[in-house]
């Protein structure tokens, strides 16, 4: 006999009113992404773990407060990304967002040792440039390229209005873009003598 796990939870209110049972179906739907997502901006396994329950208990001691006008996980976002920049601030440190990358598995290994070396080197400078970032624009990037959010729910998570979304990620891809043309463009040498 097949075990039917109950329909996703849409707002706390649904979660008040279903008890334990449900606060554990909460916990298993979207433990997941919000450790992933605290991974992302932490760059530290054991940080974003403890912020992953912390983010829960927080959520759960707060029940009463979600208005139910966004998603359960948008909420949870938004505490999770709060507590993660509480983080930041007290060890001032910035991560390295290439090591995120290859802990989220976004880095697809290619066939070639020539390819897998440019292609690291690229991603290496690119997120090199988007660690370089002030806050207010890397956390849009990384929720949106990263985590592939849209813009309205990278609004909700961060309390911004959506335009202003989409003018820092603008902003921070000119940013970008000015910083990586100043940077050597990798590949493969030609041999001395200037024949192919």
């Amino acid at each position: 006999m097949a075990l039917v796990s109950p329909a996703p939870l849409e707002t706390a209110h649904q979660l008040d009113r279903m008890g334990t049972t449900h606060i554990e179906t909460l916990v298993q739907e979207h433990r997941a992404y919000i450790h992933r997502l605290c991974l992302s901006i932490l760059n530290d396994t054991d940080e974003a773990e403890d912020i992953t329950q912390e983010t829960f208990v927080a959520a759960l001691l707060a029940l009463n407060q979600f208005r139910g006008d966004a998603h359960i996980r948008t909420w949870l976002s938004a505490i999770a990304i709060n507590l993660c920049r509480d983080t930041l601030r007290k060890r001032k440190t910035r991560q390295t967002l290439h090591t995120v990358l290859k802990n989220l598995h976004l880095l697809n290994p290619s066939p070639q040792p020539e390819d897998t070396y440019l292609q690291n080197e690229t991603h290496a400078q690119l997120w090199h440039a988007v660690n370089a970032l002030d806050e207010k624009h890397r956390l849009p990037v990384i929720l949106h390229y990263a985590h592939n959010l849209p813009a309205t729910e990278i609004a909700q998570i961060l309390g911004l209005s959506e335009g202003t979304v989409y003018s820092r990620l603008h902003y921070a891809r000119k940013q970008l873009l000015g910083g990586l043309k100043t940077r050597p463009v990798l590949g493969p040498k030609k041999p001395a003598g200037g024949l192919p």
